[in-house]
């Protein structure tokens, strides 16, 4: 006879859902002498790639400022210049409280190294009015609005001094002396 602990993770993943720490993390309260077998822990370990994250600006407004990337693709010039100046500039991005998301036409659009759905990247294209052909960078600021945008790639020192000087940056910088 199966156990419970069996039995729900066989459920859910036929169901489509595989959540890594529910499943790890329990046993069968019923038969604690079963424990989940090794194989069942590894499966449900293991990310599913068909998952992808749905976003919402909205999710992170007066928490993060969010730099958009669009590109046709990470084949880019453009983009992969803009990817080596964030790369270069961890600190500054995470001292002013900025995510990137990259939103690709094709290849994998990601939101903090996560996959972002299509539904998602799509519709950022449109709510900023962006081609999948077109290469973009916008900056949105923590109340939600579009702070500046460029066709081309930014450079992140210039970035980091438009951010510095909004009044939100000032405020921040203030309170953490």
């Amino acid at each position: 006879m199966p156990s419970l602990t069996g039995l729900i993770v066989l459920t859910s993943l036929l169901q489509g859902f595989a959540s890594p720490q529910f499943f790890i993390a329990m046993s069968d309260p019923l038969n604690p002498s079963h424990s989940q077998p090794p194989e069942v822990a590894s499966i449900a370990a293991t990310p599913d790639r068909s998952q992808r994250v749905e976003f919402k600006l909205s999710d992170y407004q007066w928490q993060h400022r969010i730099l958009l990337v669009f590109a046709p693709s990470t084949d880019s010039s453009q983009y992969r210049q803009q990817m080596q100046e964030w790369q270069a500039n961890v600190v500054g991005t995470n001292d002013r409280d900025l995510k990137l998301v990259q939103i690709l036409a094709t290849g994998e659009s990601q939101v903090d190294g996560r996959s972002l759905s299509s539904v998602s990247a799509e519709s950022l294209r449109q709510q900023f009015k962006i081609t999948p052909e077109e290469f973009a960078v916008i900056l949105v600021g923590k109340d939600g609005t579009e702070k500046q945008r460029s066709q081309t790639s930014i450079d992140l020192a210039m970035l980091f001094r438009t951010i510095d000087a909004m009044p939100m940056r000032q405020q921040e910088m203030r309170s953490r002396q």
